[in-house]
């Protein structure tokens, strides 16, 4: 997709034009990592964001930037806008600015904030960040949107940062400490970490010092994200849904269905004669359907039918080492059925009994 291509679909997604939801809805996921950058104005998030998009690229990753600014009253439009923001980056084709106004949204972001940001991780950017408006502690509605959620502070702020306890400063994941060159900034420091230790319980947030203007802590705090954005693309590898089992009594009566309505065409078929199952698989996505037809009168299908009729018979999850799976499962007491086996399509797989899923009878593979 070209520069211009990008641009178009972006206004295109602002106006809740029908054309760019369709793109959307079809679009590829990505893997690229949401951030959110917040925090009170005067903070320097802008020259944050500056800073960490010229490392960015001197690691040659790619960056969208999505700057919410408030609306003009003339116009309508952000006041800011991108002409005025990062201006060393405008012809750099790895870095994408789009600049749009609030319209009235409140919580820090625009109304179609989530939609643009989807645009850009499906285009395939590496990172994309978020910079909020910047209007207090009510502007938390980054946090629903990000995967990492940056908390830009300054020294001196003193009862300030009291203030924003209840809001914007409980979302954080990170905090940075911009201007970190000023004075206060070990007593700014000491702050945030009394406040922290009253989370009892919860997940420390990092914090990191930088001064924006001249990259102080910028790699550091850009070698945090890189970490969790391999941590969130690890994650994602180890759970994934691989198919959805589905109990038939005829998996040729069951097809038109699939096929002709559904438009999924099958697979592939196979008995798998030790479960006494016949398997049709479907696709659907990047994941597929496994309808699933009794071969014996004794098999766990035919009983699942004869007890519940046909229907949703359980969900497989892939994992890339079963093995290892199975031993934390079982020594955090999770209960299994019975050992690994030989599946469809030569998969090994165990079954996860319904009493530890809260009554779902879960799959676990691997290829």
């Amino acid at each position: 997709m070209t520069t211009r291509e990008l641009a178009r679909l972006a206004t295109q997604v602002e106006n809740g034009a029908p054309e760019a939801l369709e793109f959307l809805a079809s679009a590829p996921e990505g893997d690229g990592l949401i951030v959110g950058i917040t925090g009170p104005p005067g903070a320097g998030k802008s020259s944050l964001v500056d800073a960490l998009a010229a490392e960015m690229r001197r690691r040659d990753k790619t960056v969208a930037i999505i700057a919410v600014d408030p609306s003009s009253q003339a116009s309508g439009g952000a006041i800011l806008g991108d002409r005025v923001r990062m201006q060393r980056h405008h012809a750099d084709p790895g870095v994408f600015i789009r600049s749009m106004a609030t319209r009235g949204a409140t919580g820090g972001l625009a109304r179609t904030s989530a939609a643009l940001s989807r645009l850009f991780r499906s285009a395939g950017f590496d990172f994309v960040i978020i910079e909020t408006v910047g209007v207090g502690q009510d502007e938390v509605d980054v946090a629903t949107l990000a995967d990492v959620t940056v908390v830009v502070l300054v020294p001196g702020m003193g009862d300030d940062i009291q203030a924003l306890k209840a809001g914007v400063m409980e979302i954080a994941d990170i905090f940075v400490i911009n201007k970190a060159d000023r004075p206060g900034a070990e007593q700014t420091q000491r702050e945030i970490e009394g406040m922290l230790d009253l989370a009892h319980g919860a997940i420390i947030p990092t914090i990191f010092r930088t001064i924006a203007i001249d990259g102080t802590g910028v790699v550091e705090l850009l070698a945090d994200l890189e970490g969790r954005k391999r941590k969130l693309r690890d994650h994602q590898l180890r759970w994934e849904i691989d198919h959805l089992g589905i109990a038939v009594r005829s998996i040729e009566e069951a097809l038109p269905f699939y096929a002709s309505h559904l438009g999924l065409p099958v697979l592939s078929r196979e008995n798998v004669e030790h479960e006494k199952v016949r398997v049709a698989m479907l696709p659907a996505g990047a994941s597929r359907i496994e309808l699933l037809e009794p071969l014996d009168a004794s098999s766990t299908i035919a009983m699942f039918l004869e007890k519940r009729g046909p229907g949703l018979h359980h969900v497989a999850m892939r994992v890339p080492n079963l093995h290892e799976t199975i031993r934390r499962l079982e020594s955090e007491g999770v209960r299994l059925l019975g050992t690994p086996r030989r599946g469809a399509g030569g998969h090994l797989y165990v079954f996860v009994h319904p009493a530890s899923t809260g009554g779902v009878l879960w799959e676990l593979i691997q290829d």
